[in-house]
């Protein structure tokens, strides 16, 4: 009996959270107010087809992203196995699984364009993954998969540089996206947690990201969620400069969009919209 009212409960809180984001999709709340109205507002498309997406917004194009040739690291290893018994009110079935740690690296060359101007990005793509997933006999034991097979846990690190014409200096930048599930007994997202952030170190300041957040519930309550739906930019001095709403490739009514204020010098704005970029591709990949 337990099972079916938290079945039910999750089937209710899934239909109040698709309200709740198409009630907040239809108010259209500014993200910031000064931002707003000291920035441009850029749409963009990502022109993804059946490739990598190659995100264009204002006046940036992304013209280019390719594997450049360097040493990738592709590792597996075993954390550990579990067998047991999935049931359900109607049914039962065998789970029997392993738990593994992927690790890849991969480097890229990434172009932006401005006009004239071209931006070139190189960085290293680190990812690890934690992993549940069926055995070779849980797939022959197991009537149904739905479930069984998880991603528990990853983090992507990128770190790199951006070089262009418009600083003679280059631009150190780093980029960390992470997902933790908090329990492996079901795969909705109550239960999942993703952080994106972004610091960049340019000719003549530290720039660095805060998180956008939307929340259903109250802070401590049982069944409270907090998600992040984009990143503020903020400068040195604090002050918020830019920002990126995040979006879903091939959802036309969820796009993502651009701010970047125009007071902002050239060679800032430049590292900004490439991070932009980089952290678009990342997520649409």
């Amino acid at each position: 009996m337990e099972i079916n009212c938290r079945n039910i409960f999750l089937l209710a809180f899934a239909i109040f959270w698709c309200q709740s984001l198409s009630a907040q999709k239809n108010k259209a709340k500014p993200i910031d107010s000064t931002l707003e109205a000291n920035s441009e507002k850029w749409k963009v498309k990502l022109h993804k087809g059946l490739g990598k997406a190659k995100p264009e917004f204002g006046p940036y194009n992304t013209i280019e992203i390719k594997k450049i040739d360097s040493p990738v690291l592709r590792k597996r290893t075993k954390e550990g196995s579990y067998s047991g018994a999935t049931i359900t009110s109607e049914s039962w079935d065998w789970d029997f699984s392993k738990y593994k740690m992927t690790e890849k690296r991969k480097a890229y060359r990434m172009l932006i364009t401005k006009g004239a101007d071209t931006s070139e990005m190189l960085f290293s793509f680190y990812t690890v993954s934690h992993d549940k997933q069926l055995s070779f006999f849980g797939e022959l034991m197991s009537k149904d998969d739905e479930g069984k097979n998880l991603t528990l846990a990853y983090k992507k690190n990128i770190s790199g540089i951006i070089g262009s014409g418009i600083d003679s200096i280059p631009c150190r930048f780093f980029v960390e996206d992470s997902f933790s599930r908090n329990s492996e007994e079901t795969s909705y997202a109550l239960h999942s947690t993703t952080m994106t952030r972004f610091y960049i170190v340019t000719g003549n300041d530290s720039i660095y990201t805060e998180p956008i957040m939307q929340q259903i519930g109250k802070p401590g309550d049982k069944y409270a969620w907090a998600w992040q739906t984009g990143i503020f930019v903020r400068n040195s001095q604090g002050n918020r400069i830019a920002a990126l709403k995040f979006g879903a490739a091939g959802d036309l009514s969820n796009p993502f969009y651009v701010w970047i204020r125009k007071d902002v010098d050239p060679a800032s704005e430049n590292a900004i919209a490439s991070l932009f970029a980089l952290l678009m591709f990342m997520k649409t990949s």
